[in-house]
């Protein structure tokens, strides 16, 4: 059964993706590239500094989402049935509309003419618009929003098999809530904030469509620079190039990652 499906993905995933990866090393066919084309884009000024933006943003929303899921996904865990599904609900709504739809509503939240500088004008916070839009505070408020789902569910998924006797057995010991919470809770749950993390900061590498409408020059990622090498120059050296080093960073973090993800997610796996 599983057959068809393994055949599928070969042929519209990895024979692409092994395209692309040839390339890097073939490309252009008068000149084969080699590791050239690796050595001029790691030293390529303007590929780094895409890179930076990429990490860097990627880096500062799995802080934000780690931070606001875990404690959102406390509250889930705290509240009564009713209101567990309700916060379940709210939290997997944006799943139900596009990517491109969520980020294009952020660009007409933070514009100057937004609900929050309408706010901000209105009560006199500000004396005119605060240019919000086109910066990277728009990208990490459109990115960790998008993102927030993939840390609460984990985070939740380790919560809810964390054994209750074990938080009975600090408070008998004296620990109070909080030290129990941060010295039991927190680190019995910190598989699911990793695996929450580590989901969060690759999906977060990968974006393309949210920093292009939200950022600035300055904000895009390093998927702008593939695609502009492919569809404006056709350099498919430069851009396969890009796309594998992305790619085993990638595999690379999943690798680090992999037996976090499996005691978040996988059932019956020992959390201590």
């Amino acid at each position: 059964m599983v057959v068809p499906l393994l055949t599928l993905l070969a042929v519209l995933f990895l024979a692409p993706l092994a395209t692309v990866v040839i390339r890097s090393f073939t490309y252009p066919l008068d000149a084969p590239g080699g590791l050239g084309n690796y050595t001029r884009v790691l030293t390529d000024p303007i590929a780094l500094q895409y890179a930076g933006n990429t990490f860097r943003t990627a880096l500062v929303v799995a802080v934000l989402t780690v931070v606001i899921g875990y404690f959102y996904a406390y509250a889930m865990y705290k509240a009564t049935p009713g209101w567990r599904i309700f916060l379940l609900f709210a939290a997997l709504l944006p799943f139900w509309t596009s990517l491109l739809v969520r980020s294009f509503a952020w660009s007409v939240i933070l514009r100057d003419t937004g609900i929050v500088n309408d706010l901000l004008v209105g009560t006199g916070i500000a004396d005119a618009p605060i240019p919000l839009l086109r910066t990277s505070f728009a990208v990490t408020v459109g990115m960790t929003q998008i993102l927030l789902p993939f840390v609460i569910l984990p985070c939740f998924a380790a919560m809810g098999r964390v054994d209750k006797n074990l938080l009975s057995a600090s408070r008998s010991l004296g620990a109070g809530p909080i030290g129990t919470f941060w010295r039991i809770f927190v680190p019995l749950t910190a598989p699911g904030t990793a695996a929450g993390a580590v989901l969060t900061f690759i999906l977060a590498v990968g974006y393309y469509i949210t920093p292009v409408l939200l950022g600035g020059p300055s904000d895009q990622p390093i998927a702008v620079l593939i695609e502009n090498a492919v569809q404006q120059r056709g350099d498919w050296a430069t851009a396969g190039a890009l796309a594998t080093l992305v790619l085993i960073i990638v595999i690379g973090l999943l690798a680090a990652g992999w037996g976090l993800l499996a005691r978040a997610f996988l059932p019956g796996k020992d959390q201590r």
